[in-house]
């Protein structure tokens, strides 16, 4: 996948139920890939009250959770 790829996912409500599912399934797969886990974790901050960490690994946790936690906040740093 090029890295200058833009990905746009439009939904609207003339879409049918299966046609919904079948774009949330490929939305799925394409995100779920190496490149666009990378390029997530690169792009993502988790905030633990007054700290801020780019940690892959302490994020990766932290979206494990759930419910997620009190005063624990992802943000995307783009």
């Amino acid at each position: 996948m090029p890295a200058s790829s833009i990905f746009v996912l439009v939904c609207t409500p003339y879409l049918s139920a299966m046609a919904v599912e079948q774009e949330r399934r490929f939305l799925s797969s394409l995100l779920s890939t190496p490149l666009m886990k990378e390029r997530f974790y690169q792009a993502t901050e988790l905030v633990d009250r007054n700290h801020i960490t780019r940690n892959r690994t302490r994020i990766k946790e932290e979206l494990s959770k759930r419910p997620l936690r009190s005063f624990r906040f992802v943000i995307n740093k783009n």
